[in-house]
């Protein structure tokens, strides 16, 4: 590990969170410290207790807190009870489906969230919460950390910062906000355009890999490099991605932990699965994949009856436990970066051989060279599909096919008629703003019902 003499550079890592525009690290393999109390924050131990918490804080946005018995976004949990944003992007997408009977998440699953939709103000302000206590943490440890230049943790918390703007960015429509406390008091943020929200996600990821406690290959130095190619790729900048996750080994993984107890740490996607609530129909609307028949040994599951008691539905076993964590970022999502910038050359031979490259260690049939880009595309995004299910990428990838890969919408969200009850599916590509953040003032001359600067993907 590279080390340079301490340093004091809180308001440099302040101004630069200011700017709009190693296997298993988590939470559960460090050593937790004891309680401390609010006026002891200001210390190496507080600023350590700042990390642990800005790691729970993401975990539980990413992976959820979810409750079987409760309607989301109800008070009676840890953490809003907000199904998180796995599950949510997951059933506006064409991989997860609502077999419950929960009408906020068939609003979502049918295309047709309102801001009033329950559980998208505690899904939106569950991202906000591990924005800002990533970003505190950041500070804290730069701060009052004995040696910052040495303080992985800094990079770590920029980096799972920079993650949750990718995913408001990549989940919500044009115009999210940034709001901050200062001096006890609400400083509203400007809407911001999607553009604008991955610039600020690049920002923290440029700023983590500046960071003197990492160098190449370094677990953080990967987390942060995956989370730029990512926000790069969702911004067209292919090349740039690529040569951003370039240096990542393939033994890469960062995950989000879970346990048995508490309850908050259980792993909320396997709740969902496992009670029904969450399922897979194949080929929603038409147009979705068919991660049931294909029999693809990255998505396995079983059938069964939905929580409605109603609804037959497939329930994936991706995660089997309460304890099964989660990927955030892996070697995996890095080489489908460098395959993506191959497809944008017309390198179709070379993207084939990286993605069987992947497969054959999996014990998947190679996949032949495709024949044009509208192959190619399709192979590409098919891959990243299987390989990273059930992990918060598919809604983002749907968008980009719109926007990158000017696919009509209708060719790519599931569409037509609804899998149950007759009904019809919406013209969504993406979560409007709740109806709660239409309290902010900068909002006030905006002439949307939605609150959105627009709606397109």
């Amino acid at each position: 590990m590279r080390r340079s003499p301490p340093a004091r550079r809180a308001p440099q890592i302040a101004a630069a969170l200011m700017v709009a525009g190693a296997a298993g690290c988590g939470i559960l393999d460090t050593q937790q410290p004891n309680i401390v109390d609010s006026d002891a924050l200001d210390t190496p131990a507080g600023a350590a207790t700042k990390r642990l918490g800005a790691i729970s804080t993401f975990t539980l946005a990413k992976d959820g807190d979810f409750n079987p018995v409760a309607i989301p976004g109800s008070d009676d949990t840890f953490n809003d009870n907000s199904d998180g944003y796995i599950l949510t992007s997951g059933i506006l997408a064409d991989e997860l489906v609502n077999p419950g009977f929960i009408p906020s998440r068939t609003e979502i699953d049918l295309r047709q969230a309102q801001p009033s939709t329950a559980g998208l103000a505690a899904l939106y302000q569950s991202l906000h919460r591990a924005r800002s206590a990533s970003e505190d943490a950041a500070v804290s440890l730069q701060s009052f950390g004995e040696t910052p230049d040495t303080i992985t943790g800094i990079p770590e918390m920029l980096s799972l910062a920079g993650l949750t703007y990718v995913y408001l960015a990549e989940g919500f429509c044009s115009g999210v906000t940034v709001s901050r406390i200062v001096n006890d008091t609400i400083a509203y943020g400007q809407q911001l355009t999607t553009a604008q929200v991955f610039d600020t996600a690049a920002a923290r990821f440029n700023a983590a890999l500046a960071h003197p406690s990492i160098v190449a290959g370094d677990p953080i130095h990967s987390l942060a490099s995956v989370g730029l190619g990512r926000a790069l790729v969702n911004q067209g900048r292919f090349a740039e991605a690529a040569l951003a996750v370039a240096s990542v080994p393939p033994d890469f993984l960062y995950e989000t932990e879970h346990a048995t107890t508490p309850a908050a740490l259980h792993n909320g996607v396997f709740e969902a699965f496992s009670n029904g609530n969450f399922g897979v129909f194949d080929q929603e609307g038409g147009v979705g994949l068919d991660y049931v028949s294909a029999e693809d040994l990255r998505v396995t599951g079983d059938s069964g009856l939905g929580a409605d008691n109603n609804t037959e539905s497939w329930f994936p076993s991706k995660y089997p436990s309460f304890e099964s964590s989660i990927p955030t970022a892996d070697y995996l999502e890095a080489q489908l970066i460098i395959a993506e910038s191959e497809l944008q050359t017309g390198g179709f031979a070379a993207m084939a051989q990286r993605l069987n490259d992947l497969r054959e260690p999996a014990g998947l049939d190679p996949l032949a060279t495709p024949g044009d880009l509208v192959e190619a595309t399709d192979l590409l995004f098919r891959e990243r599909a299987f390989w990273l299910f059930a992990t918060g990428h598919r809604l983002g990838d749907l968008r980009r096919l719109i926007r990158q890969y000017g696919r009509p919408a209708e060719t790519v969200f599931p569409s037509g008629t609804y899998y149950k009850g007759g009904l019809t599916y919406g013209e969504d590509v993406n979560l409007p703003l709740p109806r709660r953040e239409q309290n902010n003032p900068n909002l006030e001359n905006n002439p949307n019902p939605d609150g959105c600067l627009d709606r397109s993907a």
